[in-house]
């Protein structure tokens, strides 16, 4: 029998990527999903983040030490987990892309997202043909061809898309932009677009904060899901999310481990009145 024809045995149709498209149906019936940023490729934190009930983990690949072999290790730490693995790609770079959802990445973020073009190269790439061009392959993605029939039909709807936009200039494209067919959602990277304005690291400048709002009353206008790029703290959601933030970051694992660890270190100090 042939790759494409599917091999015997594999897990039950109804299985595959029932965890992503149950994602992204939450997110169409206007509801917010909750991740966190997963940092080190170490399985075990990946198994741990998995295990703890996030909706979604963003790996970010863009600025971690991760190859494919980590990726494809991380991914099987993430079985049996309801959490769904976005990678944040290190470009908006087509074989990257492929690569990653081969493995059996479930959602792609691309950083630096600047035009319609580039958006729509990104669902392009994203997305089997007629839909667009990605190459077909998924190994590990459809259980090693063990459900290649079922991992065909669903993938298209079910590969979560969100470009970041992350310069200025791409806000007076916006309306375009956010025609383009298959964006899931849309996220900002503050720090970054405030680079591109001449403002860096100023995202609460008039400007970035205008840009931001444009964004997010854009998207929300057509029901498109935004992430703000960075997390956000526990008593700003309900604002966020009224406005159409219905992607949340909130933590990530680097963060918790450095918070952990100053929280032991200072309660110990404090009880034992050590300095």
């Amino acid at each position: 029998m042939s790759e494409a024809e599917g091999l015997v045995g594999g897990i039950p149709d109804s299985e595959v990527l029932k965890r992503a498209v149950a994602f992204k149906q939450k997110l169409r019936d206007g509801g917010a999903v909750v991740g966190a940023w997963l940092s080190f490729n170490d399985p075990a934190v990946a198994e741990i983040m998995g295990q703890t009930g996030f909706d979604f983990l963003l790996i970010d690949t863009e600025h971690g030490p991760w190859d494919l072999q980590s990726l494809q290790v991380t991914l099987m730490a993430l079985n049996g987990s309801n959490t769904v693995p976005i990678a944040r790609v290190p470009w908006n770079d087509h074989v990257r892309i492929k690569q990653m959802l081969d493995l059996g990445i479930e959602g792609i973020m691309a950083p630096m997202v600047r035009t319609p073009a580039e958006a729509k190269g990104l669902v392009d790439a994203c997305r089997y043909p007629p839909q667009g061009r990605r190459g077909f392959g998924p190994r590990r993605a459809s259980n090693y061809y063990q459900n290649i029939g079922a991992y065909e039909r669903r993938a298209n709807d079910a590969v979560f898309v969100m470009p970041q936009i992350e310069d200025v200039a791409t806000v007076e494209q916006l309306d375009d932009y956010l025609e383009v067919p298959g964006i899931d959602a849309v996220a900002i990277g503050p720090n970054d677009m405030s680079g591109t304005a001449g403002l860096f690291r100023q995202s609460g400048h008039p400007t970035i904060k205008g840009a931001i709002d444009t964004i997010i009353e854009k998207a929300s206008a057509r029901d498109i899901p935004v992430c703000l790029g960075i997390n956000t703290p526990a008593a700003s959601q309900p604002a966020w999310v009224s406005r159409g933030v219905r992607v949340l970051l909130v933590t990530s694992d680097l963060e918790l481990i450095a918070a952990g660890g100053r929280s032991a270190l200072q309660a110990t100090r404090e009880t034992l009145d050590l300095p």
